[in-house]
């Protein structure tokens, strides 16, 4: 299979219109508390002890990033209390948001070898970083339970792991151009 400019084009663009079905899809669960003795109703979901759950979208989750930037707030007054896992949460965020934008930089005519290595490690880092927030989620039993339920993050790691395969291979065909992948 032979990659030219207008075929790579035609897959980062179904690659991005992909992600944006997977962030489209429920990455976590927007807490509400709900004495145990009332039942959840739809959509929420019983998720532990007093705790609802209503699956919430990747899109949704988007303005913690903006919301994160209270770091550099509470870390110029001086209130260092739990600011560490907020920065962690926010940097896995950035992250997880990172590939949309070097792929968008990618759909560009002359895009540099170094921005294809910049997208490549994107991905990968956004495909770990995706697993890290799913993983931090939940215990043991409560991934059985609700891994159905949160659809759009194994669709994010799918996408990551065929991106980090396609980019793979148009990077080594565009070193070599004259030998057929």
């Amino acid at each position: 299979m032979v990659f030219s400019a207008g075929n790579v084009a035609v897959w980062r663009l179904l690659i991005l219109a992909l992600l944006v079905v997977a962030m489209l899809g429920p990455w976590t669960f927007d807490l509400i508390n709900v004495p145990a003795q009332y039942a959840c109703g739809k959509p929420f979901v019983r998720l532990y002890g007093d705790f609802c759950g209503s699956p919430m979208s990747g899109f949704r989750a988007l303005p913690w990033l903006f919301a994160g930037f209270g770091i550099l707030i509470d870390l110029i007054m001086g209130n260092t209390a739990g600011l560490f896992p907020r920065f962690m949460a926010l940097l896995l965020m950035w992250i997880i948001v990172f590939p949309f934008l070097s792929i968008v930089l990618l759909l560009r005519k002359n895009a540099s070898r170094r921005l294809q290595l910049l997208n490549l490690t994107a991905w990968a880092l956004g495909g770990l970083a995706t697993l890290t927030t799913f993983g931090l989620q939940f215990s043991r039993e409560q991934f059985v339970q609700f891994f159905y339920l949160l659809w759009g993050i194994p669709v994010y790691v799918l996408i990551a792991i065929g991106t980090v395969i396609f980019e793979s291979l148009v990077l080594r065909s565009s070193t070599r151009p004259s030998q057929i992948i």
